[in-house]
């Protein structure tokens, strides 16, 4: 039931903006209204864009939609190790009608076998059946028309990416046998094993696998038909797809480390969640959902989902929980549109089974922050009781809504928790506002005819790189001649820093695949006390990063994966740190275990940079810190690693876009579901970035606080006043000079 505004204390003038909260076990809401939009609402779409696979959605897309769909790449890559469907031995049709299903497959086995003879990316070293690698790869698709007939096992590690002015599109053609048996069947399937090996679903020993830049689309006919069977441990994505499920059971059935502008019309789901291997949690990022029969997203246990800038249309229900199942539902800065029955259809948490211990009905949380909602119900039901929360009408504003465990003043003397449902809403929601809220910060790459690849350069040069030599040179003078530089499948040794220019790019198609490592033994990386980068970013650069590996090898103390300092407009992404060294001498069956043994005190530096981060994984276990920042900024969220979950790190602008001034202080002391698992590393917390200053006592009490990132670290504070090295000597010779890094309580972060 919702709150009625008909007695005199409850109008917007007299009601506090803070709101009542009562105990949900007397299946009591709160609502707190902000002052009324003074004019109506302008009348949005109430469909997400319709046009053909590719095609851009400011064409026909709704008003409201400031995100352009289409093609990534829009030239072929230029990497000689990748499998090129199509090529010799690879022969399609490529017109929609004749089945490439067979040479489809011979070519992701084919970079499979490639991935296993590199024996790059050895997570597990031969142990539990595998072979040596990751039987990693990439296979480019041009474009045009794919005709599927059955499942495509999609290998541990392999991608899929496709290029040309169109992505390609895969279809499933009308009533193909096998989709309308009565059984779920998968169109692409994430497996767990490199090709060979025993056929299972992609789980905890998965890592990197991806379809990128690519379209599906699943005729009438086949109802049983899920588009992607997705899963993994680390640095698995979906990024870049539309999909078309049509009458479908499912657009997307499991899900693992992000997915990313995603586009999913039709389908009974579009989502069917699960908790995500290993226990991470799964980013839905710039990605829409519309027109699904039942509900956009359906959760079993605990999915754990984390959902930035997605809009979702036309459809019952955009999220819902299974029976008995309680979630962590993290929802910020999205749109909801024609959505007719409720935004979050959640079990009550005293319903679950064993609600008697707290620690059980207080997993169960959501929170709505900073979204929109036009022509939409009801924002959330609770499944037994019935209890509803109404959304403002015709359109609106969701400041914040939570539900479950809600803790205000944290850690502080007066921190108070509470369960319940609390809203702060206001009615109103122009076009502007909901495209200001989608807007991403997540930059498509460059253009594909703008790289140079740091194999040419080398050429150039006289020079062969990936050969165990010193590359340092030849990309040390790739970045100081051109903007955006490709670095193709391999691995390439560094004696020191590559430094990078204002406006460089550097960019892989495969972190698992491609690989800057350290010099192991190098006297440039020997001091745990003068540390120093393996790449670095300029302060204050405009700079894209993403697609590579970073490994610092063993007998390395004093380095630093990767020093951040870029600005803002940066983005750094689909990068992972190799945390298996070496296999522990006192384990007989040689698997490693995941374990770490090494010296390394430092994985990612975040000094003084900005821009946005997805899918970094960055390796904490055995080093005192695995990603730290002393950065006095509000952020959207950390995340602990070993893990490939997504982390953005966001100025605060100075000002506020809404006007609201204790925006910031208000969501650093009172956040629900979010504030539990960002100390478990799982959720975004919650300062918005438009909307206070970097030098605001809340953001810098909050930094101070949290010391950057989590860790576990026994002194996660100790990095906070270190600086990094200073580059100024030559590239051989004695180390660099650089200011050691104390030990010890935070210091207060200045202002800067």
């Amino acid at each position: 039931m919702s709150p009625s505004p008909s007695s005199p204390s409850s109008s917007p003038s007299a009601m506090s903006r803070r709101g009542v909260l009562r105990g949900a076990t007397a299946g009591g809401t709160a609502l707190a209204l902000g002052a009324l939009a003074s004019g109506a609402a302008t009348a949005a779409s109430t469909a997400l864009a319709g046009s053909a696979p590719g095609a851009a959605a400011a064409a026909g897309g709704p008003s409201w939609d400031p995100v352009r769909f289409g093609s990534s790449y829009t030239a072929r890559p230029p990497d000689p190790g990748a499998v090129l469907l199509g090529g010799p031995g690879f022969a399609v049709h490529g017109d929609g009608e004749g089945d490439d299903t067979a040479a489809l497959q011979a070519a992701v086995d084919e970079a499979s076998r490639r991935g296993i003879a590199g024996k790059l990316g050895d997570i597990l070293g031969g142990a539990r059946d595998f072979p040596h690698g990751d039987g990693g790869g990439v296979v480019l698709v041009p474009a045009g028309g794919y005709r599927l007939t059955g499942p495509v096992d999609v290998h541990d590690s392999v991608r899929i990416v496709g290029f040309g002015a169109r992505r390609p599109v895969f279809v499933l053609g009308a009533a193909t046998p096998g989709y309308a048996a009565g059984t779920a069947r998968d169109v692409f399937s994430f497996r767990r094993r490199p090709v060979g090996g025993p056929v299972s679903y992609a789980n905890n020993d998965t890592f990197g696998s991806g379809l990128v830049n690519l379209d599906i689309r699943i005729g009438p006919g086949n109802p049983d038909a899920i588009a992607v069977r997705f899963g993994g441990a680390q640095s698995c994505l979906l990024q870049d797809l539309d999909i078309d499920a049509g009458s479908a059971r499912a657009g997307i059935d499991h899900n693992a480390n992000l997915i990313h502008r995603v586009r999913v019309r039709g389908g009974e789901v579009g989502l069917h969640a699960y908790a995500a291997s290993a226990g991470w949690q799964t980013t839905l990022l710039d990605c829409r959902f519309e027109g699904q029969r039942r509900a956009a997203v359906s959760m079993f246990n605990d999915a754990k989902l984390v959902v930035v800038r997605t809009a979702f249309s036309g459809t019952p229900r955009a999220f819902e929980s299974a029976p008995d199942q309680w979630q962590h539902l993290h929802v910020q800065d999205s749109h909801f549109e024609g959505v007719s029955d409720a935004v979050a259809v959640l079990n009550d948490s005293d319903s679950l089974p064993g609600a008697g211990n707290d620690l059980i009905r207080r997993s169960n949380q959501l929170t709505l922050l900073d979204c929109t909602a036009t022509g939409t119900r009801d924002l959330l039901l609770l499944a037994q009781s019935g209890a509803r929360t109404s959304g403002p009408r015709p359109s609106g504003r969701i400041r914040e809504l939570t539900y479950g465990l809600r803790v205000e003043n944290a850690l502080g003397r007066r921190e108070s928790r509470r369960e319940g449902v609390y809203a702060d809403l206001a009615r109103g929601a122009p076009g502007a506002l909901v495209r200001a809220g989608l807007r991403a910060d997540t930059p498509a790459p460059p253009p594909v005819g703008e790289w140079v690849s740091v194999a040419d350069v080398a050429a150039e040069m006289g020079r062969t790189i990936g050969a165990g030599e010193d590359d340092l040179d030849v990309f040390q003078a790739a970045v100081d001649r051109h903007e955006t530089v490709f670095v193709p499948i391999g691995q390439y040794l560094f004696t020191d820093t590559l430094e990078l220019r204002a406006g460089t790019s550097l960019i892989g198609l495969h972190p698992r695949q491609t690989w800057l490592l350290a010099a192991d033994g190098h006297p440039h990386f020997a001091d745990p006390d003068a540390p120093r980068a393996l790449l670095a970013t300029p302060r204050g650069g405009r700079n894209t990063v993403s697609g590579l590996g970073l490994d610092t090898a063993r007998r390395t103390a004093g380095s630093v994966n990767l020093l951040w300092r870029s600005g803002a407009g940066s983005y750094l992404a689909d990068i992972v740190t190799q945390f298996v060294k070496w296999h522990p001498e006192d384990v007989q069956s040689g698997d490693p275990g995941y374990a770490y043994r090494g010296a390394h005190k430092y994985g990612i530096w975040v000094r003084g940079g900005g821009g946005a981060m997805a899918t970094c994984g960055a390796s904490t276990a055995g080093r005192r810190t695995g990603c730290w920042s002393r950065t006095p900024t509000c952020r959207r969220g950390c995340t602990r690693s070993p893990s490939s979950t997504t982390r953005r790190a966001r100025w605060c602008c100075a000002g506020s876009a809404t006007g609201r001034s204790s925006a910031c202080r208000r969501r650093t002391t009172s956040t629900a579901g979010a504030r539990r698992r960002w100390r478990s590393s799982a959720a975004p917390t919650s300062c918005s970035p438009a909307r206070c200053s970097s030098a605001s006592p809340p953001c810098r009490a909050r930094t101070r606080t949290r010391s950057g990132c989590a860790t576990r670290s026994a002194s996660p504070c100790a990095a906070t006043a270190a600086t990094a090295t200073r580059h100024r000597s030559s590239r051989s010779g004695a180390p660099r000079s650089a200011t050691p890094v104390p030990d010890g309580p935070c210091p207060r972060p200045s202002s800067r």
